[in-house]
Formats: C-alpha cells, structure tokens, sequence
C-alpha cells in the first residue's frame, strides 16, 4: 500500500489497528548508528504498545545508543537481535531497508518514515515530509491510541533533536503547535532540553577537540570540513554514537553555511553534512546518501579522508556556490 498523497491519519490509524490485531505481537526497528529521532520515535511506539496491551520487541542492530536518550523509559529494553517469529515489523526513520540492518523478505512492515528519499518498502508506509519520524508517529496515534506522558516525552525528545533546537528549515507553525500540545501533556521542556544538548561523554569531548585540531575552513569560511581517523577515534575510546553530534560545533561558527565531518570507521567512512541555508541533501544524493536540506549524510565503504574531501569540495563548487573560486583556508583566530 502506498500513501504518497495527502495522508489521513486517521484511516491510516485504523489500518495500523487492524495489523497489530493481526499479528498480536511487534517487532519495532530503529536504524542503524541510530540518532535521536529513530530512537525517540522507536520509544514512543513501545510505550503506547505496552499500554494498549499490545507485546513488543526494541530492536536496533548495533549495540551502542546515544546515552543521552537512556532517561526515556523503555531505553534498556532494546536488543540487536529479532526473537519473535511472524511479528508485525514495524521500520521507524528507515528510508530503505538497508538502514535496519536486517533481511526483513517477505515480512509484513509497516514503514513510518520523514525522508523524501523513502523507497515505499512497506506493506503499509506511512511517509510525510516533516521535521521528524517522531512528529509522524504523533499524527498516527494521537486520536485513536491511548497517549501517555511517557509517549510524549520520547515525541518532544525526537523532535528537539532532528529539528536541530527548531533551527531547521523544517520547523513550522505546525511543528510549534504540536510543541505545545506535548508540553500540555506534562513534557518537561528544561529537562528533556539539557538532556539533548549537556549530555555528552567524556569520549565525546576529546573526540570532538581532536575534529577541531583538523578543522579546515573553505570558500571564504563558508564552508568547514573536520575529520577524525580511526587512530583518533580509539584514541580517545568514542564510539559512533559519541562523534554523531561532533558536527553541530561547527555548523555553529559564524561565517558557516555548510560544515562536514568526515569520520574513519572500523568498516566505513561516514559523512555528516549539516547547513544553515543551503541544500546539503544535493551533494549527499550525489554520493549515494541522503537526508534533508540542512542534515544528510552517506556513507563510502573504502578510500582516503583527503580524496572524499576533494571530491567534497568539487561537488560543493559545481552546485552550491558555483561563481566561487576556491580560497586559502581562512585562519580561525582571524574570524
């Protein structure tokens, strides 16, 4: 069933109802190297579940969570491997079914998703554009499903992370509303706000200072790239989870329109892009990723940190800031 027109949640609330009714039991999937809102969103379904008296699974194939998120009840629940058999699987911010890291074949999924790249895999998908997975799973069950402050406060959680702190471009009117409407429901706003931002560890800290010794500045500073080799990853202890938010320091320096990081994993070399105004979801397409305007990313399974960066580079000359001729890399005492 595909839901690529205007989406009416309630109907598609009913048609959910009638799967979990089906199956009796629930296997709910975050992504993979998971972030706040496939977590967050991965957390509020389980808790609405387990109050409709509905048996489910947390599932997220790798083994690390941000720590920040464990003050959401239901976090030590999650597990890497699937034990119920004939579960309605149920995808949360997966806009394919390689970012759950299983082989879901001939599975009944429900795909809960907010990326225009989404493939339309599930047997039901239930896929807007909107500042969160988190925000759409809000839209599907608050009228027909039992909302606890539980369930709200992993939504406000999603929320505040994947829109940034309300700085992205897809931060609306409506995103505000239903803001307010969590924080009627008893959502602790100072609370949930520091735990998503002043909740980092120690690995966290040194790798991030690491990223900036290699901070390099472009296009007369509008444009940063910091990295991190996998000698520096192990040097100081982090895992993917403490280098996920690395990039949002220098997303934050004044000049900056588009910051990178590139970071050498055990596997893969991953590639973070976050902006303030231009598209970053062009060039992340353009390498086999995706995302959003302000935040995207991909992934390359092989290579130097200095090629993926000139090539970077190019990309953001030809299609970002075309009539920019490339300068020296700009001193950031000077700024």
């Amino acid at each position: 069933m595909q839901n690529k027109d205007k989406i009416n949640y309630n109907s598609l609330a009913s048609i959910f109802r009638e799967l979990l009714n089906k199956h009796k039991r629930v296997t709910i999937i975050s992504h993979i190297r998971p972030d706040g809102d496939t977590i967050s969103s991965a957390l509020a379904l389980y808790n609405t579940l387990k109050e409709e008296g509905i048996t489910s699974e947390l599932i997220c194939k790798d083994s690390y969570l941000p720590i920040k998120y464990n003050f959401l009840s239901g976090f030590n629940r999650f597990k890497q491997e699937i034990n119920y058999k004939d579960s309605l699987i149920v995808t949360l911010d997966c806009a394919d079914l390689s970012r759950t890291g299983f082989d879901l074949s001939n599975k009944e999924i429900v795909n809960i998703d907010h990326h225009k790249s989404n493939t339309y895999f599930g047997t039901l998908n239930i896929v807007e554009i909107e500042v969160s997975t988190t925000v759409v799973l809000y839209k599907l069950l608050k009228d027909k499903f039992k909302i606890t402050k539980e369930f709200a406060e992993a939504i406000y959680t999603g929320l505040l992370s994947d829109s940034q702190n309300f700085t992205t471009s897809l931060t609306t009117k409506d995103t505000l509303k239903i803001a307010s409407e969590l924080l009627d429901l008893g959502v602790d706003l100072q609370k949930v706000a520091n735990r998503v931002n002043r909740y980092n560890s120690l690995s966290h800290t040194r790798a991030l200072a690491r990223a900036i010794d290699n901070m390099q500045l472009y296009f007369d500073g509008k444009v940063t790239i910091m990295s991190l080799s996998q000698d520096d990853i192990k040097a100081t202890g982090a895992k993917y989870s403490d280098i996920d938010a690395i990039i949002d320091s220098a997303i934050a320096l004044a000049t900056v329109d588009i910051a990178i990081l590139i970071s050498k994993l055990e596997k893969n070399i991953k590639v973070s892009l976050r902006s303030k105004n231009a598209d970053v979801s062009q060039i992340a397409t353009t390498f086999g990723g995706g995302g959003h305007k302000n935040a995207a990313g991909f992934e390359v399974k092989e290579g130097k940190i200095s090629d993926i960066k000139n090539k970077l580079l190019k990309e953001i000359k030809d299609y970002i800031w075309e009539e920019i001729e490339e300068t020296e890399v700009v001193d950031l005492l000077n700024l």
